[in-house]
């Protein structure tokens, strides 16, 4: 509050108040600085100030109708640009290395030359030549003469989780190489994916057998958390977009995988589970029946030598294999697996 000569108000910015002042002489009068009722400027007397730089809007101040929220725009800080997201360093990654395999050329297509990039120094070795073929090591060396050095993880927006960028390559060269299997049967591009992790995951299940009995509740419980098992959350999340992205340029190989992956962590992981859960397993009927298949062994040997030596490494040598368990446990343990990859979905759909 100020006393002001009433000679000198009208240059002034407030509100005048009549006998606010007592023992003062007529001429002084209160002047009252206020702000408007919903904070968006400051209160004046139109018929003694103006609102420079602003507007005018009536019914947001005390007063008589003369006063009025003098309001104007903020330019006490620069418009807001759009912030860098974590993982926009990825997408330019991406990019650049489908850049180079535009570049390069050669036989194979530069979506899968990118994939082998993104594996090439973990997924590489005999089993995975086995799995899905090797690597283009004349790309590997092109990429490193032109500079470009790896980039091993990136924050995914939906989840705050590093995603691992050479296992979501591995999976997604998988994907598109060996395309999606037909019914409930699986084959090697579940094998380079979810299908792996699921393997192991049975393994650890046996190995902790004597506290939790129960597969199906050992799902519930670990599968596609955030702790530190072989099928955690930022497995999942890898084996979710390697399967959409893989899914779509196998399906069109006129997509860009640069693009792709951008709008994947654009906008495209807030449906991620959703996507892949409906388009991979279906209804949770098939979820379980499409489990038990990649525990038990089919036509492909290397496969089947494949899911016991994974077994074997989560829960040593005589760990008890998926073929010897009761119709009753495999029943529990699958259903299990289902009820939790629709949980996921439900969570992500809530999130939305």
């Amino acid at each position: 509050m100020f006393l002001h000569h009433s000679l000198t108000f009208s240059i002034l910015i407030g509100i005048a108040v009549i006998d606010a002042c007592p023992g003062d002489p007529v001429d002084v009068k209160c002047c009252i600085q206020a702000s408007c009722k919903d904070g968006s400027g400051q209160c004046l007397d139109t018929s003694r100030v103006q609102c420079s730089g602003g507007t005018f809007k009536a019914d947001l101040c005390p007063g008589g109708p003369n006063i009025q929220c003098c309001q104007r725009p903020d330019t006490s800080t620069p418009p807001a640009t759009s912030a860098p997201k974590p993982a926009d360093p990825f997408v330019e990654y991406v990019r650049r290395l489908y850049d180079l395999a535009k570049e390069y050329g050669g036989e194979r297509p530069a979506n899968q030359l990118v994939m082998e990039w993104l594996r090439h120094e973990e997924y590489n070795d005999l089993q995975w030549k086995a799995l899905i073929g090797g690597v283009d090591d004349g790309f590997t060396e092109y990429v490193e003469k032109a500079g470009v050095s790896s980039i091993a993880t990136f924050r995914d927006p939906g989840y705050g989780l590093d995603v691992k960028a050479s296992h979501l390559g591995a999976c997604m060269n998988g994907v598109f190489l060996k395309g999606p299997s037909t019914g409930t049967d699986t084959n090697r591009a579940d094998v380079a994916g979810w299908g792996g992790d699921w393997m192991t995951f049975y393994g650890e299940w046996r190995r902790d057998h004597d506290q939790q009995p129960s597969g199906g509740n050992y799902c519930r419980e670990h599968m596609a958390n955030a702790e530190e098992t072989t099928f955690k959350l930022r497995d999942l999340i890898e084996d979710a977009d390697c399967y959409n992205i893989g899914i779509r340029l196998r399906a069109n190989p006129s997509l860009s995988i640069a693009d792709e992956v951008e709008q994947n962590l654009a906008s495209g992981y807030k449906s991620r589970m959703n996507r892949f859960v409906e388009g991979r397993f279906g209804s949770p009927a098939d979820a379980q029946a499409i489990a038990k298949s990649m525990l038990l062994p089919g036509n492909d040997i290397l496969v089947n030598t494949g899911r016991i030596r994974l077994i074997q490494q989560a829960a040593g040598l005589w760990v008890k294999l998926p073929l010897w368990l009761s119709d009753e446990d495999m029943n529990d343990l699958t259903k299990g697996f289902s009820d939790r990859l629709f949980e996921i979905v439900r969570l992500e759909a809530a999130a939305s």
